[in-house]
C-alpha cells in the first residue's frame, strides 16, 4: 500500500477554528437573547406593574379630591343665591379621570404583557432547545474530533517513509530471525528451488 495523499491538514485546522468561533458566537447570541427576555421580565415585575399599582390609588384619590372641590364650590354663594362657576373644577375632574383611566389601562397592559411574555418565552425555550444542545454538546465533540484528526494526520505526515534499502534491510532481518528460530526461509527470487535427485 502506498503512502496516503494528505494535503488538507491546514484546511481541517482552519475549519476547526471556524467551528470554535461559530460556537462562541452562537453562545453569545443565545445568552444575549435570554438576557434581554429576562431583563424585560424584571422590568415588568419590579418596575412597571408595581409603579402602576401604586399610582392607580393615588390617582383615584385625586379624582375624589377634585369632585370634593367641585362640590364644596357649588355650596358657596356669592352675595345671594348666585353660585360660583365650577368650570375649572370640572376640568380638573376630567383631567384626573383621564389620568386614572390611563394608569389603569397601563397596569392591565403590563399584566397582560407579563403573561404573554411567559408563554412566548416557554415557546422560545422549546424552539432553541435543539440548537442549545448542539452548541453545548455536539459542537465541542466535533471540535475535539477535528483536533484529534489533525494531530493524527500531523503525526502520520511527520513519520519518515522507509527507503527501498531500508525495506530490504527489514526483510533480511526478518529472514535471519526466521532462520535463528528454525523456520525455513523462502528461496531468493534469483535461485530456482532444488529438484529431487542428484545432479
Amino acid at each position: 500500500m502506498g503512502p496516503a495523499n494528505v494535503t488538507s491538514i491546514e484546511a481541517l485546522e482552519r475549519f476547526r477554528h471556524a467551528l470554535v468561533r461559530f460556537r462562541e458566537e452562537c453562545m453569545i447570541a443565545l445568552s444575549s437573547a435570554e438576557s434581554e427576555i429576562r431583563g424585560t421580565f424584571v422590568w415588568l415585575e419590579r418596575d412597571r406593574i408595581p409603579h402602576w399599582k401604586r399610582l392607580v390609588p393615588k390617582l383615584a384619590e385625586q379624582v375624589a379630591s377634585a369632585k370634593g372641590a367641585k362640590f364644596r364650590k357649588e355650596l358657596q354663594t356669592m352675595g345671594g343665591t348666585a353660585r360660583p362657576s365650577v368650570i375649572d373644577e370640572k376640568k380638573a375632574i376630567q383631567k384626573a379621570i383621564r389620568a386614572l383611566e390611563d394608569a389603569q389601562q397601563r397596569l392591565d397592559a403590563a399584566k397582560r404583557w407579563h403573561v404573554m411574555l411567559e408563554r412566548e418565552f416557554a415557546i422560545y425555550k422549546g424552539a432553541v432547545g435543539p440548537a442549545a444542545t448542539m452548541i453545548d454538546r455536539d459542537l465541542p465533540n466535533a471540535i475535539l474530533r477535528l483536533r484529534n484528526m489533525v494531530l493524527a494526520l500531523e503525526a502520520y505526515v511527520s513519520t519518515p517513509t522507509p527507503t527501498l534499502a531500508q525495506q530490504l534491510e527489514q526483510a533480511n532481518q526478518s529472514i535471519r530471525s526466521m532462520r535463528r528460530s528454525g523456520e525455513t526461509a523462502p528461496p531468493p527470487d534469483d535461485e530456482p528451488p532444488s529438484e529431487g535427485g542428484d545432479a
